[in-house]
């Protein structure tokens, strides 16, 4: 698989996977430590269609890749600065901040401004969608666009 199918595949696997280990590895360590209240690999239902938690994310998670893959070359610095830029202006800002908040009716930026300024919202959405999710989509996309043939250049 080359050119864009590739990169499109690599992407999209790339943010999957992301989600199941190193997004959701951060949850397991934010729970752990105790800043966040609940644990990592979560099955229960989301509506409006009833798919696991896990899932619903990894699928999203899997939308961002495929973004991700798209931008790749064009995003300065390594691989893994590449996903780390693109986890805090994509999932982190623009999704969950800002869209997707607005789509639920719910405050944008974590409800960071909603009462104040909620330090805590914003620190978890940066650690978990703009560290470990960007991190994860840095370390996983080239490897697996290089077993695709889908690599234009470093």
């Amino acid at each position: 698989m080359n050119g864009i199918v590739g990169r499109l595949t690599a992407g999209f696997i790339a943010g999957a996977l992301a989600v199941l280990i190193f997004h959701q590895g951060m949850f397991l360590i934010l729970n752990m430590a105790g800043l966040i209240p609940v644990g990592p690999w979560r099955m229960n239902p989301v509506p409006p269609y009833g798919v696991p938690l896990l899932l619903n994310q990894m699928f999203w998670g899997g939308l961002w890749g495929v973004g991700f893959g798209l931008l790749y070359e064009e995003i300065p610095g390594p691989a893994v600065l590449k996903g780390m830029i693109f986890g805090m202006l994509g999932p982190m800002l623009l999704g969950s901040w800002l869209v997707v908040a607005m789509i639920k009716g719910q405050p944008t930026f974590s409800g960071a401004f909603a009462k104040g300024f909620d330090v805590v919202r914003l620190r978890n959405g940066f650690l978990l969608n703009g560290v470990a999710f960007g991190i994860g989509l840095g370390l996983l996309y080239p490897m697996l666009a290089g077993m695709l043939g889908a690599r234009q250049r470093a």
